[in-house]
């Protein structure tokens, strides 16, 4: 099974979610050139026709779309334990990759759609850890995937209003796989805006 993916991309979440099952012997990591434009190369679009990471091969089956690769993933390894806990975690990948994303990361819809959202998802975080009950599941990837993300790519969005938020997503940040991958990517944006914000870096050519 090969995953493309880089850095920069969603294929992040479909990393950390992979050693966090502990297979990430058994998914080939191929990292896609961006500045090289290979995700928009003929080789590639045979894997995506719409040339974006992440994508998955595993045999004559290839999957876009980070949500549909990591439930594949954990139907591959026999995650789910019931059609219910499948259901859940469908749920929570629809609303991370659809209602939320639309909700914090759409300019014009984020005055209108976020407060309620955040404010309903710090309440369902004040009587629980984790998205889905008391223990870490795929459904903390597609959800705390992109709450990580709010501080590096929305700086000027405050969260501290969210006490329950702030903590799970300090408890995700800490965890070893979170770190190495997702963490990883939201502080290297930081770090990459602050330079640009003070002009002390270099130029960038790429497109």
């Amino acid at each position: 099974m090969k995953l493309y993916s880089n850095p920069a991309s969603r294929g992040r979440f479909v990393e950390w979610y992979v050693r966090e099952i502990g297979k990430e012997a058994e998914v080939e990591l191929v990292n896609v050139d961006l500045a090289k434009r290979e995700h928009k190369s003929d080789w590639f679009r045979k894997i995506n026709p719409f040339g974006k990471l992440p994508a998955l091969e595993d045999g004559d089956l290839k999957l876009f779309e980070s949500g549909a690769i990591m439930l594949y993933i954990a139907d591959k390894y026999g995650v789910f334990k019931s059609p219910a806990e499948r259901a859940r975690a469908e749920q929570w990948a629809l609303f991370a990759n659809s209602t939320m994303t639309q909700a914090v990361f759409v300019e014009e819809w984020r005055e209108r759609f976020m407060p309620d959202l955040v404010t309903a998802l710090d309440s369902l975080l004040a009587g629980q850890p984790y998205i889905d009950g008391r223990a870490f599941s795929i459904s903390d990837v597609f959800v705390g995937g992109y709450l990580l993300y709010i501080p590096a790519y929305l700086p000027h969005v405050d969260l501290k209003p969210y006490p329950h938020i702030l903590a799970y997503m300090r408890r995700l940040a800490e965890r070893p796989h979170c770190a190495a991958t997702v963490a990883a990517s939201a502080t290297d944006k930081k770090t990459e805006a602050s330079t640009a914000a003070t002009g002390t870096g270099t130029s960038n050519a790429h497109a």
